[in-house]
């Protein structure tokens, strides 16, 4: 236990200053999005607005990241990830600005679409950044640390942002569930934005990438087809259809099968989110021992039998097996981005994580659309051995991908 905690304490001191950057402005956009997460129904519901418009604003903001995914991946490629992100929050707190001054709901569908789309092309950014800023044997641990901050942070930002109206209508004299009151919490979300650039605004110094194995200095210049780039995503597409499967009926799940109030749904939901947030730093650890690809699949498998856990009428089992899929879930997938961004040229990483991006939220709507029907007539088991079979499959197709990974050094 002493040696891997020295070893880690060795890794973070060789983590470059621009991943520290990075990082920063990952947790500050993070708290902004986890505030607005909360906030924004109460405040669209204050206005008279019902859930059904929830729901299509909702929907507007996800398609937005579906219909733009490709041309957000090209715009990557085109203006380097670090330009390309400052453009994504800059657009996204415009974004905001119109949301909260929106006089209708058509102001609001394209405010929206707006938030949805820069949201995308700032997220998508950042993977392709962070591997521009780091060696190869660094990405394992720097993808996982990013992964555990946007998942952490979001517990404090759903705390936090329960408190601001609270706060914003002290200030104003109104009642805490007043539009005026939720307007103001949510400006919040624009400064937090706009904050978050300042880590990020100066120049980050790149690694050159190289061949592994080869001469060094050369640069990784070899394009890959489309059907490479399509086969790199469908382990993403297969962990959306497992998400999608379980994940938008989870809260349902654990109150029809063990009859749990609404507290003890919100805890088992908290154990499940800590051991994503755990999770996401352990895959680091294990790709160092046996491999970043073995590490991704096996990772990824782990989440197939934590599914069938869940198939248990023994409530403390259901809860272990779902706290065990957010960890296998978060370990893996920051693994499997270092392993695509490893193995695609700088010239192709945007358009390579938007891939990913799209095929994940897609197979996550398609398989939500599906389970939402079948779950009234067949109950909840066929929906957990599907996603423990997506899973599988995810972990499988990894495990087969033929990489030529590169390996980089820094610049003189």
């Amino acid at each position: 236990m002493t040696s891997i905690a020295a070893n880690l304490r060795l890794s973070l001191a060789q983590i470059p200053f621009a991943v520290w950057r990075i990082l920063a402005h990952s947790f500050l956009f993070g708290f902004a999005l986890s505030i607005a997460d909360i906030l924004f129904n109460f405040y669209l519901i204050s206005q008279g607005y019902t859930v059904n418009d929830v729901g299509l604003l909702s929907m507007v903001g996800r398609a937005a990241g579906m219909v733009m995914g490709l041309p957000m991946g090209w715009l990557i490629d085109r203006l380097g990830p670090q330009r390309a992100m400052i453009v994504g929050v800059v657009v996204y707190a415009l974004g905001w600005i119109g949301l909260l001054r929106a006089p209708a709901l058509p102001w609001l569908i394209t405010a929206q679409f707006v938030v949805g789309a820069s949201y995308l092309l700032s997220a998508t950014a950042v993977t392709p950044l962070l591997a521009l800023v780091t060696r190869e044997e660094q990405r394992p641990l720097v993808f996982g640390m990013n992964a555990s901050a946007t998942l952490i942070v979001g517990l404090i930002g759903s705390v936090v942002g329960g408190i601001l109206p609270l706060l914003a209508a002290g200030i104003i004299a109104v009642d805490p569930q007043s539009t005026p009151a939720y307007r103001l919490a949510l400006t919040s979300v624009i400064v937090l934005s706009i904050v978050a650039l300042l880590p990020v605004l100066s120049h980050l110094p790149a690694v050159v990438e190289t061949i592994a194995d080869d001469t060094p200095g050369a640069v990784v210049t070899t394009r890959h087809s489309w059907l490479t780039l399509l086969w790199f995503s469908l382990p993403s597409f297969l962990l959306g259809v497992g998400g999608g499967a379980i994940l938008p009926f989870q809260n349902l799940f654990f109150r029809d099968q063990f009859g749990l109030d609404d507290a003890s749904v919100g805890l088992a939901l908290a154990v499940a989110s800590l051991g994503a947030g755990i999770g996401a730093l352990f895959g680091a650890p294990v790709v160092r021992r046996i491999g970043l690809q073995r590490g991704a699949a096996l990772l990824r498998l782990g989440a197939a039998p934590a599914m069938l856990l869940m198939l248990t009428p023994w409530l403390p089992l259901a809860i272990i097996g779902f706290f065990a899929r957010g960890f296998f879930i978060a370990a893996s997938y920051p693994m499997n981005d270092a392993l695509v961004m490893g193995a695609t040229p700088t010239t192709q990483r945007g358009l390579a994580m938007s891939l990913m991006s799209l095929l994940w939220a897609g197979g996550w709507a398609i398989s939500a659309v599906i389970w939402g029907w079948v779950i009234p007539v067949f109950g909840y088991g066929p929906q957990i051995i599907a996603a423990a079979v997506a899973y599988a499959l995810s972990a499988f197709v990894i495990w087969s991908l033929r990489l030529q990974r590169t390996a980089a050094q820094p610049t003189a």
